[in-house]
């Protein structure tokens, strides 16, 4: 039985292997990481809930972080590392694998991995190989695995995306490891504009005071080296600078699927928006400002008509001297443009039986089930909705949308029942005022 192995570093820094041996695809720990109190965190869930527990933790074979959970599957914080869509397409062609090779394809992509995660090929040795498969087998054979493509870039996300870099004014396609800077989120034939109602969708949360990552619309003229990825009519792609990179080099990163070993194809139901508030208040450098910010988040998504803030929308960031924060927030789109649809991505708490809108009552249950106060909440939801009513109309009247698109998102925009309710009171505030001056 061969056994295929990848070296995993973070940084400079080694963390263990990866190994593939029959059914078994699990990480090996090395033991001078797992007892380094000093160790660089590769991700939030590969801590114990005692930290002297962690090493422990992270030298059990059989802890499930590291073990792959069945059908080829990577161990879930490797399996959210790698590409989606057209892009695996693209990549698995390029490496000639099969699109569910997810081993392989981690290979493929493992110079450019989100945040500062490496996956390389390991050096033949039969001390290495002995000891990942717990026993000194002459028959175990090392496969030789190829090293990453050049272009092997990982991007999670369904929407078609091509990894950049500006040179002289213009963008072309990443073709060395570690050099795409920026993601390329191309148009969708089915999709009008869909880099335009993504630009939109940042600038909008940006002004109901949600933190956002920075974006460009650039004319699809100014890509070399398009290729197959570009798709759809538009004449413009939306340029997304990563907060992973150049900063300066890599900063490490990850997505609540990760931080809460959730599998990708659970990423709907894997969590719900409690638990990643849970989350955020046991870790320092989140706690409670993480917790009003997601709960920003989450009411910018309720009047956008963003269905999709899903636990792999969600990150945080690692700096090299420890401290963790809140990524800005990535992938808002204002689906309601294109489909009619309800509620969220997730459910507010496990209590709740299905994905529904922002409610008081979601609000309520959401503040008890991770302890803080209601009113808390609320404001910050009344913030959103207040510069929403404020600032979005005009912005959206000025936008590059067609116009069925901006009437179908000022449409969804007033039929949120909370903002309806700060119409109402608004309309009794101004009333009564105008009532006293006559």
């Amino acid at each position: 039985m061969k056994l295929s192995v990848l070296e995993i570093r973070l940084g400079e820094r080694k963390i263990g292997h990866l190994f593939k041996y029959g059914d078994i695809i699990r990480l090996a720990v090395e033991p001078d990481y797992a007892n380094d109190r000093e160790r660089p965190m590769l991700s939030l869930s590969f801590q114990a809930a005692d930290p002297a527990q962690t090493p422990a933790l992270l030298l059990d074979p059989f802890s499930s972080i590291l073990n792959s959970p069945g059908n080829g599957r990577l161990p879930a914080f490797f399996q959210n590392l790698l590409p989606e869509g057209i892009l695996r397409k693209h990549i698995a062609m390029e490496r000639k694998c099969d699109e569910d090779d997810h081993f392989e394809l981690l290979a493929a992509c493992g110079g450019d991995l989100p945040g500062k995660v490496y996956a390389t090929p390991a050096p033949s040795d039969k001390s290495l190989t002995a000891r990942l498969v717990t026993q000194n087998n002459d028959s175990v054979e090392m496969t030789v695995i190829d090293d990453p493509l050049d272009d092997g870039i990982s991007l999670s996300g369904m929407q078609p995306k091509i990894a950049l870099v500006k040179e002289g004014g213009r963008f072309v396609a990443a073709r060395h490891l570690d050099s795409g800077h920026i993601i390329g989120k191309l148009p969708a034939a089915q999709y009008d504009l869909l880099p335009q109602v993504e630009l939109l969708s940042l600038q909008l949360a940006d002004a109901a005071g949600v933190t956002v990552c920075k974006a460009t619309l650039e004319p699809l003229t100014l890509i070399d080296n398009k290729g197959e990825l570009a798709l759809g009519r538009s004449t413009h792609f939306l340029a997304v600078q990563r907060f992973d990179r150049d900063c300066p080099g890599r900063m490490h990163a990850e997505d609540f699927a990760q931080v809460l070993s959730v599998d990708p194809q659970n990423k709907y139901s894997g969590g719900t928006y409690a638990d990643i508030a849970a989350m955020m208040l046991a870790v320092t450098g989140l706690g409670e400002s993480a917790v009003l910010e997601l709960t920003r988040r989450i009411a910018v998504s309720e009047l956008l008509g963003n269905y999709d803030f899903h636990l792999k929308n969600i990150g945080i960031l690692h700096h090299d001297d420890g401290r963790i924060e809140l990524s800005p927030a990535y992938d808002i789109v204002a689906y309601c443009v294109y489909v009619r649809g309800s509620g969220h991505a997730l459910r507010f708490t496990p209590e709740q039986k299905s994905r529904e809108g922002l409610t008081p009552q979601q609000l309520r249950a959401f503040a008890n089930d991770i302890g803080l106060p209601e009113p808390k909440l609320r404001k910050e939801v009344s913030k959103v909705c207040q510069l929403a009513l404020e600032r979005w109309p005009a912005l959206i009247e000025r936008s590059d949308l067609l116009d069925g698109q901006k009437a179908k998102l000022l449409e969804h925009l007033y039929s949120r029942p909370m903002v309806q309710t700060l119409m109402r009171r608004q309309a009794v505030k101004s009333n009564a005022s105008a009532g006293s001056e006559s």
